[in-house]
């Protein structure tokens, strides 16, 4: 018995030795799947569904990144946050969105950090489309880790272009979702009849918070307002918008709860609002909303 024990021991140190120099190596992960097959199973296609990733499995122990299977029965998006279950050390790696060849539809190297407070470095959110194959691709380089899906239906707009733009009334809110590796915008439009001020809100839940840090490399979601020949009203406004950093703008989102804002006095006539991926890595869930405010209004 004392024997046994003892090899245990061994075995554990080795372990812990060997995944704490493979969070510095540089070797490619293979394109394979960790030891089994890995599956998110949801009740009706939809809520929430765990899979655990062990020290053993991770990929700093087997170099192997783990490819976790679902289908959604629902269009809408899925929500993933990453804990630690390492006995070795807090869990850190990458973790992306593949398509049903395993082709990432979103950016790659947006890490995740399960030590950490915020949770804008855990957690992720994709849109999905039903009864689509989808795989969660974990390259979990510091220990084993659990993976939390939870899948929400959403409706997914058919006002693709400008001339279907949908109808939006001041103070209402509308939700919709982007699709991951889908590059179809939705289109929404309103009337001004006097002139006056008003403020455009748009929150989101989405991912590429991570990606951004350092190299400038965001993902998100972006609403630009058009007025009716088609031009621009001023700068696009993105999660991450033009005018806030990587970290002050998905505070807001996972934290705070605040929404990216635009402020503008308009002139009377007809506006578009056209809501699309900030780059081919980005997707989520958002809700959009207009109103007429104060010339000194501050609040949301």
């Amino acid at each position: 018995m004392g024997k046994r024990i003892k090899r245990n021991k061994i075995v554990s140190l080795v372990l812990t030795a060997f995944m704490m120099v493979s969070v510095f190596a540089v070797s490619i992960p293979q394109q394979a799947e960790a030891a089994g097959s890995l599956n998110l199973s949801f009740k009706n296609g939809k809520g929430k569904s765990t899979v655990t990733i062990s020290d053993r499995e991770c990929t700093g122990a087997t170099n192997k990144i783990a490819y976790i299977k679902f289908k959604p029965k629902v269009t809408g998006y899925i929500t993933v946050k990453m804990t630690n279950a390492s006995s070795v050390r807090d869990a850190a790696g990458f973790m992306y969105l593949c398509n049903n060849k395993k082709k990432a539809i979103s950016h790659k190297k947006e890490q995740y950090e399960t030590n950490r407070s915020q949770s804008w470095f855990y957690t992720r959110t994709f849109g999905v489309r039903k009864n689509k194959i989808y795989y969660l691709a974990v390259e979990s380089r510091g220990g084993g880790v659990k993976v939390t899906a939870n899948i929400k239906a959403a409706s997914k707009s058919n006002a693709n272009t400008q001339g279907k733009a949908k109808n939006l009334n001041p103070g209402k809110k509308v939700n919709g979702v982007i699709i991951a590796g889908e590059n179809k915008a939705d289109w929404y439009k309103f009337n001004i009849k006097n002139k006056k001020m008003i403020r455009v809100s748009l929150s989101a839940k989405t991912n590429g918070a991570v990606a951004g840090q350092g190299d400038g490399d965001f993902s998100g979601i972006k609403y630009t307002v058009y007025k009716s020949d088609g031009k621009k009203l001023g700068d696009d406004y993105a999660s991450p918008s033009t005018n806030s950093t990587w970290s002050e703008y998905f505070k807001r989102i996972y934290y705070n709860g605040y929404p990216t804002t635009q402020t503008t006095g308009l002139d009377t006539g007809t506006y578009y609002i056209k809501v699309e991926r900030h780059k081919n890595t980005s997707s989520g869930f958002y809700t959009l909303s207009w109103k007429y405010i104060n010339r000194l209004s501050s609040s949301y």
